[in-house]
Formats: structure tokens, C-alpha cells, sequence
């Protein structure tokens, strides 16, 4: 299997990608939400209220 590896250039340890979660409403990254996006708004709300409660 070394050998393998060896000829076809693999790197012992795999490391995925970083994990993006996307917004169904945008369809951007969450951290990069829309101003028009309606989950975004709502967030923000909840989060309004929250830090007034």
C-alpha cells in the first residue's frame, strides 16, 4: 500500500475542508448573511431582544 501511495503522491493524514453552513433563504455562508436576507433579519432580532431582556 506504501508503495501506492508513494506512486500516486498521497499524503498520509487527510484533512477536510473546512465546513461552510450555508443559508437556505441567501444561499450565502452565514457569516456573510445579506442585509435582505429574511433568516438574517430575524437573527439579529432575536438577538436585539435578547441583549434588551
Amino acid at each position: 500500500m506504501s508503495f501506492l501511495k508513494k506512486l500516486l503522491g498521497r499524503k498520509d493524514t487527510y484533512e477536510p475542508g473546512k465546513r461552510v453552513h450555508v443559508c437556505v433563504e441567501c444561499g450565502m455562508p452565514v457569516e456573510d448573511h445579506k442585509d435582505w436576507c429574511a433568516i438574517y433579519r430575524e437573527t439579529q432580532r432575536r438577538a436585539e431582544a435578547a441583549n434588551t431582556a
